[in-house]
């Protein structure tokens, strides 16, 4: 009997609940970190929402271009109802995600042999300095009249505003691998691809996100003006440009929040994610408030 106490004592503990309350405490420790972040990323929202919301009530502007919360998520819901809310939102996706990949793939491609070719930097970095500059909304109109309209301008115009900062952050951050590091890969007969996966890459690595963070931004500009004037009959940019015709504010306001919610997603998605599980992990970069 005094066996059975003594094995029930090992695994439970004094048998005064300390390790429950341990593993409770732990549970509590992880949770707290997680809600923390989600309020983090929710308080600056509700910030603008309420104060977008007395501006709507306070009767300056009329309540025809000024649209209240409740407005906003009725529309929303509108579109639900009818089917319309996933259509347009994939469609925009759909666009605006083949466009920048295209645009990662040709934007890494060039960087790099910027990077490692002087030949090919000299020639690409006047042309990208010269349509660094340039908005998106003023290549709409040539892209419709060398391919047409629909689908196909709308990506390719994605892809050719995207892909320009996405090159420049390549170029920069292989150009910027600390020479020590190199120096030392070399002292230890590292080279090829081997010093490029390596060292090169790793140090490049904050550059790229940056450069894709940008890019992304980009690609939504890019994908909504396209889809503006390019007849789409479908997208989130369409459905702002019909919202005007018809005056309606509470949907043209629903569009741009769903637009500013997808890109939010996108962006904690493709790149928080992955930075964190690399340059962040690695102590490249620092978090923001970490000391």
């Amino acid at each position: 009997m005094r066996q059975i106490e003594r094995n029930t004592l090992d695994a439970g503990g004094s048998g005064d609940g300390r390790p429950a309350t341990k593993a409770r405490r732990s549970r509590s420790g992880r949770c707290i970190p997680a809600l923390r972040s989600i309020f983090d990323a929710i308080w600056p929202v509700l910030v603008v929402a309420g104060a977008w919301e007395i501006f709507a009530r306070s009767g300056r502007v009329p309540s025809v271009l000024t649209p209240t919360i409740p407005d906003i998520v009725g529309a929303m819901l509108r579109l639900h109802e009818r089917g319309l809310l996933f259509i347009h939102v994939g469609s925009t996706l759909a666009r605006m995600l083949v466009g920048f990949f295209i645009a990662a793939i040709i934007g890494c491609v060039i960087g790099m042999t910027m990077a490692y070719w002087r030949l090919s930097e000299r020639f690409w970095r006047p042309i990208i300095s010269m349509l660094m500059p340039i908005p998106g909304l003023a290549w709409v109109p040539i892209f419709i009249l060398w391919f047409g309209l629909g689908e196909i301008p709308t990506i390719l115009l994605v892809a050719f505003v995207s892909f320009l900062p996405i090159t420049v952050s390549v170029w920069t951050g292989v150009k910027s691998a600390n020479p020590v590091w190199l120096r030392a890969a070399a002292s230890m007969n590292t080279g090829g691809l081997s010093l490029f996966r390596k060292v090169i890459f790793p140090a490049g690595l904050p550059f790229l996100f940056t450069g894709l963070r940008i890019g992304l931004a980009r690609s939504w500009r890019a994908v909504v003006a396209g889809e503006f004037i390019a007849n789409t009959q479908a997208g989130l940019g369409w459905l702002i440009f019909n919202s005007i015709a018809f005056l309606q504010s509470d949907m043209m306001f629903a569009s741009i929040v769903l637009i500013a919610l997808s890109g939010y997603l996108l962006e904690r998605v493709l790149v928080q994610v992955v930075e964190d599980r690399t340059v962040v992990r690695w102590g490249m970069v620092q978090e923001a408030g970490a000391r």
